[in-house]
């Protein structure tokens, strides 16, 4: 497999290594091209101001974004842009994964302790090793992806998206109050909506609204909102893909 960096494709082995904290974006691609581009790159960039990192993305990152997908054979898989800061720099590195296959996730909610000195909550960056662990627990429960209770029992999202609860006939999806990423898939759908004239909430969410919803989704970028539900409950797939699904289509047409 290889890698792009800073204008070059190269062996995984020559990625630089990365110093302290290092922002990335992960993007979903359809026929080697990358849905919703500018909107990563908006957040990547600031990501970046608030880490002090400088950002001067290389005029042939896009192109190189579809290079790499064609060399990996990843025309319609997953793209991982991120820019590290190593001794000798600071670099834009791509990466790409196939795409999961997973069309219902199923759900584990986990405990695990967030370390005070990773990066912060609302940021999607490496080291991301509180969310590995809170993917790991969950796979080793034989789900797909884990669901973030913090101390205080707030549900807050999953590792690898948000989360919508359908409550009393109200998609609800936890509140941004700083431990909760703001993800780009979260806005548009909130957005979307909205023009609608959907009943959406933002709020905080805990076990009790996780166990009595009418119907779980999970979404992000990549994806799209997906069916979800907890570890070897039925999944509401109807209501998710004729409440949700069609707001993602609308915000995310051409």
């Amino acid at each position: 497999m290889t890698a792009w960096v800073d204008g070059a494709i190269v062996g995984d082995g020559q990625v630089p290594r990365r110093v302290g904290v290092a922002p990335f974006e992960t993007m979903g691609a359809q026929a080697g091209a990358v849905s919703l581009w500018h909107l990563h790159l908006a957040r990547l960039q600031r990501s970046c101001e608030r880490l002090v990192l400088p950002f001067n993305p290389p005029a042939t990152l896009r192109a190189g974004a579809a290079e790499l997908l064609r060399s990996n054979g990843h025309d319609d898989g997953v793209l991982r842009c991120a820019v590290v800061a190593s001794a000798a720099g600071t670099h834009f590195v791509m990466t790409s994964r196939p795409r999961s296959p997973v069309r219902i996730v199923q759900l584990l909610p986990t405990i695990v302790q967030r370390p005070v000195a990773g990066p912060p909550a609302d940021m999607k960056a490496e080291p991301r090793t509180f969310y590995d662990a809170v993917r790991q627990q969950a796979q080793d429960g034989q789900a797909d992806d884990g669901v973030v209770v913090d101390a205080d029992g707030a549900v807050l999202e999953a590792s690898m998206g948000n989360l919508w609860f359908l409550l009393d006939g109200t998609w609800v999806t936890p509140a941004l109050d700083g431990r909760v990423l703001p993800g780009i898939a979260r806005t548009l759908l909130l957005a979307a909506a909205h023009k609608a004239g959907m009943q959406v909430e933002q709020r905080g969410c805990d076990l009790g609204d996780l166990h009595r919803a009418e119907a779980i989704a999970h979404s992000n970028a990549v994806y799209g909102p997906r069916p979800a539900a907890l570890l070897l409950q039925p999944a509401a797939v109807a209501r998710v893909d004729s409440d949700l699904l069609p707001l993602w289509r609308s915000a995310t047409a051409c």
